[in-house]
């Protein structure tokens, strides 16, 4: 891949990034799953493996209001027709009682190269503070 093509894909893979953090906001399991694969899997820190129906209805009755989500220190790097995405997601939550808090969960997104679009493979992610 070119300097310039990986760009371009760079920006599209932070484009749909920013739409999952916004799916994940709305807990929007629907728009979520249009960029999963359906062979994606979902790692948690303790090790569970979630296939994409399990980690989508766990998206869609989480049970903290995401207030607010973004991904900060992100980079792409590329590896043929994968294309990984490192970065840390920051999320302000609330929970019914009225406690807030901000969760800190660096993450490794896995995408591939499908025909035409690029989808998620595999999630893992490490929450490391929640405040």
């Amino acid at each position: 891949m070119t300097v310039s093509k990986e760009a371009n894909v760079s920006q599209i893979i932070l484009g749909i990034e920013q739409q999952v953090f916004t799916a994940i906001m709305q807990k929007d399991a629907d728009t979520l799953g249009c960029f999963l694969a359906e062979d994606f899997i979902h790692r948690s820190p303790d090790g569970t493996a979630s296939a994409k129906s399990e980690f989508l209805k766990n998206v869609a009755t989480m049970p903290v209001e995401v207030v607010s989500i973004g991904g900060e220190h992100q980079n792409v790097d590329f590896y043929g027709q994968v294309a990984v995405l490192t970065g840390v997601q920051r999320a302000g939550w609330r929970q019914d009682d009225g406690t807030e808090g901000v969760s800190l969960v660096p993450f490794t997104d896995v995408f591939e190269s499908r025909g035409d679009e690029w989808l998620m493979v595999l999630a893992y992610t490490m929450e490391v503070e929640s405040k």
